[in-house]
């Protein structure tokens, strides 16, 4: 085989490798009921994120994501993993990750079709706030404590 030749199939493997390698990494982990995201336990379903809201009378923060998303890789590998936000969000918080490309139903019924986007809900379905895109750590640390004032302020009905 001529070397030309050689190099040219080397470098076309290499690049469908490289490709299908990028396609199906991704840093979130998930099973049947959850998403693993930043050290945290999301839900995968709204439904199921409302019951547990529910039961446990805290706001929900619904998150909608994709894996070719490069604003959700830098909302999963800066904002959320922050101490204070990551404490915040496992203590006061139920989350649910929305992942656009399987759970269509919930995206459907928020009217979310680019991610990221970021709903905070009460257990009952209401919004409180929506972000639409990401945001720095300190803007979402702002948000959240806005979110959670609300909430612990609300009147219950």
């Amino acid at each position: 085989m001529h070397p030309k030749k050689t190099i040219t199939i080397l470098l076309a493997i290499g690049l469908l490798l490289f490709v299908y390698y990028s396609m199906n990494v991704s840093p979130v982990v998930s099973d049947k009921r959850h998403t693993y995201i930043s050290g945290l336990s999301w839900y995968n379903s709204f439904e199921e994120g409302q019951k547990a809201a529910l039961e446990q009378d805290k706001p929900t923060l619904v998150y909608f994501w994709a894996t070719w998303c490069y604003i959700c890789e830098e909302m999963q590998t800066e904002v959320y993993p922050d101490q204070e936000i990551n404490k915040i969000l496992k203590e006061d918080f139920v989350l649910v990750a929305v992942d656009l490309d399987i759970n269509k139903e919930d995206a459907q019924a928020f009217g979310i079709w680019v991610p990221p986007a970021e709903i905070f809900v009460t257990p009952e379905g209401d919004t409180i706030h929506k972000i639409g895109g990401g945001m720095q750590k300190e803007g979402f640390l702002i948000v959240l404590k806005q979110v959670q004032t609300y909430y612990e302020n609300r009147e219950k009905t």
